[in-house]
């Protein structure tokens, strides 16, 4: 295999492990346990400075998206496992393959939508100053995920 396949296949783990951490949230937002809700999000309302309103006000965000993103995240799931049983066959079926990863990037897209609903309500919630640290907090997890995936690319080449 070569290095730039290893590369991208680390790079989409990962990706998919940070898409799952957002939509797990999301799962969880509907529970009253505090520590269970805010766990996943809690340096970042720290960072951000929200306040216990604007917390309430996410949650509430989170909780409306709920009944449409779930179903999603689990069509999803399923739709991955399928193409990757394709991918793994014994026999290769390409238009199979083919066939799911287009099920696979449609629902991804849906997901990709909802995610811009539930950006779009969080960030109506925030003051100016507060997106602005999320960007930065953006643009440094962004640089993070560059690093990392350099270092997996460089470990992939010297196997």
């Amino acid at each position: 295999m070569k290095t730039h396949t290893k590369a991208l296949i680390g790079a989409g783990i990962i990706a998919a492990a940070t898409v799952g951490s957002f939509f797990a949230y999301l799962a969880h937002a509907e529970t009253n346990d505090e520590a269970t809700v805010d766990r996943p999000l809690k340096h970042r309302w720290a960072a951000l400075g929200l306040s216990d309103d604007q917390k309430a006000q996410v949650k509430l965000i989170l909780q409306k998206y709920k009944p449409t993103v779930q179903p999603l995240v689990e069509q999803l799931v399923t739709a991955r496992r399928s193409m990757r049983d394709a991918i793994h066959s014994p026999t290769i079926d390409e238009s199979a393959i083919r066939a799911q990863a287009a099920k696979v990037a449609s629902l991804q897209a849906d997901l990709a939508v909802q995610r811009a609903h539930v950006s779009h309500d969080i960030r109506a919630v925030l003051t100016a100053d507060q997106i602005q640290t999320l960007q930065d907090m953006q643009a440094k997890a962004d640089a993070r995920f560059d690093g990392f995936r350099q270092r997996v690319a460089k470990s992939l080449a010297d196997d």
